[in-house]
């Protein structure tokens, strides 16, 4: 099995190296640079002619120029840029920032060459294993070594059908052997960096798909019950199956990735890492408290949206948190509904994309009015179309299961060793799967098989989440984290 895992490995580095030839996203921006220089007080600038389209956020960073500098040489921009306006790019900060990614900062990427073998050592202990510790009791009875089943869909049987000579332009997508690896890459470094720091454990990595039948014949697998944790990124049939063995057997079991709570029903051995729905209201009711206690909070419902209950039990968490809360129906009810001398703040509870274009093009026009805050639901970080200048203008906040701050030194160690080890950038996953590694399996090592009695206090020290997990009589744990983001200066910042 653990070479099986070598070679996919092996192929997924291949494959990105290969991808690596292709445009970059960095070379189509650099295409939107302008070539006319001026001299100004001793110092260059590129004079940058607006196009339609463009966004500053954008063009900072096909520069590669921090985009506070662009503004601090062009402070007009802060009102919103328009078509054919003329703006100033210092030169001198291009060297340092023109080899970021699109989105965030993070360290340079290496592309691995044909017939280049990945390096075999293990990466250095990460801050996050010696700081987990301090949260947990050790007074439990554990063992020397563990056994950890890590279940992913590997597709091993489709391996051969992949073509390095005809790439795909996303062969994670394009491949289904390619989709998880990620997963298991960052769970990797988690492990190598847990073992740097005393843990010791053997890792069984099982190929699992959709197929019951076969999943039926790996739990007659004898090692099985001699397992201490299950990790399982399993189709739902599926993970049904194994969470009743596991339950049967005394053996802790994970899910990363559904989003359906009744999985933890009746089964006090599952973890379910995503996020319960039903705890957006308090975790939102929490953050308007801290930082908006004496703000007027306004709770816009699209006619359209179905989903009451949520809406309804934020209001109820507020009220009972003694804020200004109140309903309202519709834009122009809204807006009615501005206050001058307080923060609005709006949360709008709407799926609608139309409704949230409007809806934010109709706020920015009042900013200058109106101390206006806007609040949106995890749908919106997937809204294609939303200007950065009305999420920045508006102090748009957004609650999302996972946010991954590329700003954070963690974020960016991580990237690199990432990117030494496996000569690629991370996705989602592979951040995923590191954290979860350095959660259970710190409180296996640390609090034994039955670490659901010692589970660490919830923390903001893991790369794209937090672990705040909550139970009862009978059922499994839920983890109650929501991230919320805010757009901030361009950037976005994690804010609770």
């Amino acid at each position: 099995m653990r070479k099986s895992i070598l070679f996919i490995v092996m192929a997924a580095l291949f494959f990105m190296a290969v991808s690596g030839f292709t445009q970059s996203t960095q070379d189509q921006l650099k295409q939107i640079r302008s070539t006319i220089i001026e001299k100004a007080d001793g110092r260059e600038f590129y004079i940058h002619t607006v196009k339609r389209g463009q966004t500053l956020y954008m063009i900072s960073k096909a520069y590669g120029v921090d985009i506070n500098e662009v503004i601090k040489e062009n402070p007009q921009v802060k009102e919103g840029i328009k078509a054919d306006q003329k703006i100033r790019i210092p030169i001198e900060k291009q060297k340092s920032s023109m080899d970021q990614l699109l989105t965030e900062p993070v360290p340079e990427k290496k592309v691995l060459t044909p017939g280049h073998k990945p390096p075999v050592a293990k990466m250095d202990t990460l801050p996050h294993a010696k700081q987990a510790l301090s949260h947990l009791k050790d007074t439990v009875k554990t063992k020397s070594v563990y056994k950890v089943a890590l279940m992913l869909p590997l597709y091993l049987s489709e391996v051969d059908a992949i073509d390095p000579e005809a790439m795909p332009a996303n062969p994670n997508e394009a491949y289904k052997s390619l989709q998880f690896i990620q997963f298991y890459e960052g769970f990797r470094l988690a492990l190598d960096s847990l073992e740097k720091a005393g843990l010791k454990l053997k890792l069984y990595v099982y190929d699992v798909a959709k197929d019951t039948v076969a999943t039926k014949q790996m739990l007659a697998k004898p090692e099985l019950k001699n397992m201490n944790l299950i990790i399982g990124m399993l189709y739902q049939r599926n993970f049904q199956l194994v969470a009743d063995y596991a339950e049967k057997n005394n053996i802790n079991i994970v899910n990363p990735i559904t989003e359906r709570s009744e999985l933890v029903k009746g089964n006090p051995r599952v973890f379910k890492v995503n996020p319960a729905r039903s705890a957006q209201p308090t975790q939102l009711a929490n953050y308007l408290e801290k930082s908006f206690s004496d703000a007027r909070i306004l709770i816009l419902r699209d006619g359209q949206y179905k989903e009451k209950e949520a809406s309804e039990q934020l209001k109820r968490e507020c009220l009972e948190r003694k804020l200004n809360v109140a309903f309202v129906e519709g834009l122009s009810a809204t807006v009615n509904s501005f206050l001058r001398e307080k923060e609005n703040v709006v949360i709008a509870y709407t799926n609608s994309t139309s409704y949230i274009l409007e809806l934010t093009r109709r706020m920015y026009e009042l900013r200058n009015e109106f101390s206006l805050t806007l609040v949106g639901l995890p749908l919106w970080g997937k809204i294609e179309g939303l200007e950065t200048e009305y999420m920045v203008g508006l102090h748009t906040h957004i609650m999302a299961p996972y946010f991954i701050d590329y700003q954070n030194q963690e974020v960016r160690r991580f990237v690199g060793k990432f990117q030494e080890m496996y000569k690629t950038d991370p996705d989602p996953l592979a951040f995923q799967g590191y954290d979860i590694a350095q959660y259970f399996l710190t409180a296996l090592w640390k609090s034994g098989t039955n670490f659901q009695a010692y589970l660490p206090p919830a923390s903001n020290k893991y790369l794209q989440t937090a672990f705040e997990f909550k139970g009862s009589s009978g059922n499994g744990f839920e983890n109650q984290h929501w991230e919320i983001y805010k757009f901030d200066n361009y950037t976005r910042t994690r804010v609770n």
